[in-house]
């Protein structure tokens, strides 16, 4: 039997849009509920690929427990008679031409239906025989690299599935190899079935080949219609631009971001790599390329852009609890998209944001009397510099200048002043890395009312100091708030397998960063080559230049988070986090604004922001200075039930387990320490959707305390006692 299949390549859209059918008149709740349905004998496709065809479902819930289950689903046969159809189809377009589907309603007294649908799912139909026709006008060379790539064969399962994917490579292949005007019309697929058996033949009728004529582009005025008068035009290497409006463009924007010559023969992949080009610059909303069908080999191409609004303001509204209480905030900034008219970016922000209650809890070990209650807050304001580097996509450099105040809750006044140069590149299409080639930090801490005797209280001993040693507590004092330089090298590696411009939708995305630093070796420099001269107050042991102390360390810093697509509104998450630090050379401890910290929104959700570890330690003050070790999993159910203002919203559960850990001393990390000073949470937690991520609001419990005499927290577990963070965005 001959078929040709141009039906048939239609069907997955007829398949998907059939089983969104109308609902049928009356009241939900009134109808005859789906109490269950199940789904046996398939191995081919699995359930979930099968209830994903099907708008007959069962109240969502946990796992099938009940928990946290969605609204009732009614019981419509009409509907249930299409999803059998449905699934029929899905296995067709699988291969599988001889399934049968042998659906079951049982009814209760109620009218409540419970379904069984029985799959035999037989043999399916194999290609035997693979025919490419119409290839004799290309090169032998071109045609066996396109017979070599192909992704149908001999002895595999026909189906439809197969030939969409072969179709979409040869439409791919020749369009990379100068036949612009190849379309899918241009692909007629023949097959011969005999039972089990099918033939394929391509039958393909190519077009002429094209290169590249002269380039046109025109910017439009984003304010007004495009008028003539005011048109300016100009050309650069073989490229018209003509810009409507009084807007300033540099002519390498245009001539760097097309990335073919004229006279070279078209290719598909130089026309995505031109609007990659074009949208890594931030100055365009709209970028479309269009190609002239002419009777001549060079075709004319003509690019339209739409610009950015050149000036935006932002304004945020910050709310979290990292303190433990209500923190609230906002931020304001400007950015202008094109500064000098090659696509360089001016950034000022600015955020304030404060506790909006005293927080006394890391002050647990002092009386009233010995200390001013503080409201913390936090201040910033930053100016960046972007200069992208034209002609090679996702390349800048970028100056910052930045200032920051703090007043945080263990009587500490915090200020910091940054100056930073980086460049930023893009290795691959699916990676970042960053280079912060200069960085100099001064951080100066003053101490408040009773930081004295919270340190003698909680903090002396735990870096070996004798809290009775008068000249000793002064001297950790001393050392503790002096102003201080940081002079850092730091490299970022981001990757990332989620690719925009893929057919295929990824089920499992992977994720993963790696930070190292280094900092004070050019101070260290300056100190033994520059600056040799004998201070008061400083040994030559110290490290300092000019009178103010350095630092000096070395840091390590990995995530790696996996995310699996389970079905369109489940996903199971992962995450493991790894950091280490230590210092070097003249220093012997690394600066606390730069360590890990454990719990908050993004760590471990059992415990608030900078109240855990390290190790066994149970004073919060200590928690709140970190540690140089840090290990974090952290795991994830994802359930998507309902919608807000037309955003996915749904409900998360959620486990963490890990802490931070000193280098030395009573909290040191050891293999006898990580297994028996983990501390472990379980929770739940409300997802919101919006346009910037989800809101999150979480709350969780403590399973293993590392803090607590009798670790494990089973005997004592209580409902009302969680730890509540909230957060914008997935955790991981």
């Amino acid at each position: 039997m001959a078929v040709w299949l141009l039906l048939i390549l239609s069907m997955p859209g007829a398949l998907w849009a059939e089983q969104s059918s109308p609902p049928s008149n009356g009241n939900a709740s009134s109808l005859p509920q789906v109490k269950n349905i199940k789904i046996t004998g398939n191995k081919a496709l699995s359930t979930e690929d099968i209830r994903g065809v099907m708008s007959t479902t069962t109240r969502d819930s946990f796992l099938g427990t009940g928990l946290f289950a969605g609204a009732r689903r009614p019981f419509i046969a009409d509907d249930f008679q299409k999803d059998i159809d449905l699934i029929r189809k899905l296995y067709t377009f699988k291969g599988y031409f001889f399934a049968d589907v042998d659906p079951t309603v049982t009814r209760s007294k109620t009218g409540d239906a419970s379904i069984v649908i029985r799959i035999r799912e037989n043999q399916p139909t194999l290609v035997d025989s693979l025919s490419y026709a119409g290839l004799d006008s290309v090169s032998a060379n071109l045609r066996s690299r396109y017979l070599r790539s192909r992704r149908l064969k001999t002895g595999q399962i026909f189906s439809v599935e197969n030939l969409i994917d072969e179709r979409d490579r040869t439409l791919d292949f020749f369009r990379e190899y100068g036949y612009t005007f190849f379309h899918p019309d241009s692909i007629r697929i023949t097959v011969d079935t005999l039972g089990l058996h099918a033939g394929v033949r391509f039958n393909i009728s190519l077009p002429g080949r094209h290169a590249y004529g002269p380039v046109k582009v025109f910017v439009h005025n984003p304010l007004a219609k495009d008028n003539p008068a005011t048109a300016k035009t100009f050309e650069r290497e073989n490229v018209s631009v003509t810009i409507y409006g009084n807007q300033k463009f540099s002519p390498k924007v245009f001539s760097s971001a097309i990335a073919w010559k004229q006279g070279a023969l078209t290719r598909q992949s130089l026309e995505q790599r031109t609007l990659e080009n074009f949208g890594s610059t931030n100055l365009f909303s709209s970028i479309s390329i269009q190609k002239d069908t002419v009777s001549t080999a060079a075709i004319p191409v003509t690019i339209d852009l739409d610009p950015s609004p050149k000036h935006q303001i932002e304004p945020k509204l910050l709310v979290d609890n990292r303190y433990g209480s209500l923190f609230v905030g906002g931020a304001l900034a400007y950015e202008n998209r094109n500064l000098f008219g090659a696509g360089q970016q001016f950034r000022l922000s600015t955020n304030y944001g404060t506790q909006t209650s005293s927080n006394t809890s890391v002050l647990s070990n002092l009386s009233p009397d010995q200390y001013d209650k503080i409201i913390p807050y936090e201040f910033n304001i930053k100016a960046e510099m972007v200069i992208p580097t034209l002609g090679k996509q996702g390349s800048f450099y970028t100056g910052t200048l930045e200032y920051a105040q703090s007043k945080q809750p263990v009587l500490i006044d915090s200020q910091r002043k940054i100056i930073r140069g980086t460049y930023s590149t893009r290795p691959t299409r699916n990676s970042k890395l960053s280079f912060d080639f200069f960085e100099l930090e001064v951080a100066r801490k003053d101490s408040l009312r009773g930081f004295q005797q919270l340190f003698k209280t909680d903090l002396a001993e735990n870096i070996g100091i004798d809290p009775a040693d008068p000249v000793a507590v002064k001297r950790g004092l001393d050392s503790l708030l002096q102003t201080r330089l940081n002079q850092t090298f730091r490299l970022r590696y981001n990757y990332s397998n989620r690719d925009n411009a893929s057919r295929r939708r990824k089920s499992t995305l992977w994720n993963f960063s790696a930070v190292a630093e280094e900092s004070g070796s050019l101070l260290w420099l300056i100190d033994n080559v520059v600056d040799t001269k004998s201070y008061n107050d400083f040994a030559s042991s110290d490290a300092q230049i000019f009178g103010t102390p350095y630092n000096q360390y070395v840091k390590f810093d990995t995530q790696l988070a996996v995310t699996k697509e389970l079905s369109p509104d489940r996903q199971v998450a992962a995450k493991v986090a790894l950091g280490w630090m230590s210092p070097y050379g003249k220093a012997n401890t690394t600066p606390e604004d730069h360590r890990f910290y454990a719990g908050g929104s993004n760590s471990m959700r059992g415990w608030v922001f900078g109240t855990l570890g390290p190790g066994s330690n149970s004073n919060e003050a200590v928690s709140n200075f970190g540690a140089d070790i840090k290990a974090e999993l952290g795991l994830e159910y994802r359930m998507q039930l309902f919608k807000v203002f037309g955003q996915k919203s749904g409900v998360t559960l959620f486990t963490d387990a890990g802490n931070i850990w000193d280098r030395t001393g009573p909290y040191a990390f050891s293999l006898q320490s990580l297994t028996r000073d983990f501390a472990w949470d379980l929770g739940a937690g409300l997802r919101i959707g919006s346009p910037i991520g989800p809101f999150r609001f979480d709350f969780a419990w403590k399973l293993h305390d590392p803090a607590d005499p009798q670790r494990w927290q089973f005997s004592k577990m209580n409902l009302t006692d969680f730890t509540f963070n909230f957060g914008i965005g997935e955790a991981f």
